[in-house]
């Protein structure tokens, strides 16, 4: 399963495995290895490979087939495919989750391990499966808000993502009561599972528009979320339950973020700066357009939040504290520019990638461009 994520983390497509050879030609074997990856696995009539590659090489050279491309397409032929059992492909991708939440808290052994032994890798390591949160070359990190989406092919659209070289994906999940208004309903934790499916090796952001966030988290932590992002406003009243929540957002073996709303004053808001000095928030998502509904203008006055909030983000730096702003609405060519000098290092954007009248790819690469620039 690993080396299937960190093909899909390169770019690269894998729609099926073929069997090249080796002792392993058993049906359970093959079943199992369907199910494990969610892929077809292709047995071909000579499974041989060293043999019928050398075969395909011969025929080029004796003048049989004209390339090495004609060679394969006529001398590899398929036997049968082994197709994955659906309901194992779930119960597999579930194991997976778990081994890539305990291969990050056995990263500090391995790494003690790999120093015994005078070097190596450590076991679980982030680019072991291909998921980085960090930008290529200091770049803004570009992140596809899927409410903008088509909701009838959402696969597609996460396909067209990750073709574009998104690797952030946001989901806004919306409970239709935190924010009043039966239209406000979106995506719940069986939905992100499917979306989970499509990429093992995607960040995974929820940004829970929620009552009471905390019931959700282990659901969506099963449903392969790599971030749990919480609206402040739903909770910030209690801060008994706000620690209480950032903890076991922890635990459940996600990263967590905190949205504030447009109009939400945490600039100087005690409490808020102590929950972010905890060092388990590393994501602020900055509302820069009421929260509900894509395509809503930009909001203005998220600069200054945005500049204040760079300003908290320096202090806690001294301390080791991380923490990345995340800016949630109204981008475009202009706007992108504008928060990225204010301080921003996440731009989530809806409506201008996904009804960009050039395609997605060129809308991400336009507003990357515009962070550069």
């Amino acid at each position: 399963r690993a080396p299937t994520a960190a093909l899909s983390a390169a770019g690269l497509s894998c729609d099926e495995i073929v069997r090249a050879g080796g002792p392993a030609r058993s049906p359970l074997w093959l079943q199992m290895h369907a199910d494990a990856t969610g892929r077809p696995v292709v047995v071909c009539e000579n499974s041989d490979a060293p043999l019928l590659g050398c075969a395909v090489l011969a025929s080029v050279a004796c003048g049989v087939h004209r390339d090495v491309a004609t060679a394969v397409g006529e001398m590899v032929r398929t036997a049968r495919r082994v197709e994955p059992n659906g309901e194992m492909v779930d119960k597999y991708t579930e194991v997976y989750s778990v081994y890539r939440k305990l291969s990050s808290s056995l990263r500090g052994v391995s790494s003690a391990i790999s120093e015994l032994r005078g070097g190596g890798s450590s076991f679980g390591s982030q680019q072991e499966f291909g998921v980085s949160d960090s930008a290529d070359d200091g770049d803004v990190i570009i992140s596809p808000s899927l409410l903008a989406s088509d909701w009838s092919n959402i696969k597609g659209e996460i396909q067209r993502c990750m073709e574009a070289k998104a690797k952030w994906i946001h989901v806004d999940v919306f409970d239709g009561v935190f924010l009043n208004s039966p239209l406000a309903f979106t995506f719940g934790p069986q939905m992100v599972q499917a979306m989970r499916r499509c990429s093992d090796d995607i960040i995974l952001d929820v940004h829970m528009c929620v009552v009471d966030p905390r019931r959700f988290v282990d659901a969506m932590a099963d449903a392969g979320a790599t971030r749990f992002i919480f609206q402040w406003e739903a909770i910030s009243d209690n801060s008994e339950a706000t620690l209480e929540l950032v903890k076991a957002v922890e635990r459940a073996g996600m990263k967590c973020g905190i949205s504030i709303n447009p109009s939400t004053p945490v600039e100087n808001d005690n409490f808020f700066l102590s929950v972010i000095s905890t060092g388990k928030v590393d994501v602020i998502d900055i509302l820069a357009v009421e929260p509900g509904f894509g395509g809503q203008a930009f909001q203005e006055r998220v600069l200054g939040k945005i500049r204040a909030l760079k300003h908290m983000r320096e202090r806690l730096r001294k301390n080791k504290h991380d923490i990345k702003l995340m800016v949630d609405g109204g981008m475009n060519e202009r706007t992108s520019k504008a928060v990225v000098a204010a301080g921003a290092d996440i731009l989530v954007a809806g409506s201008f990638l996904f009804h960009h009248p050039k395609g997605l790819n060129h809308g991400l690469q336009q507003l990357q461009d515009n962070s550069r620039s």
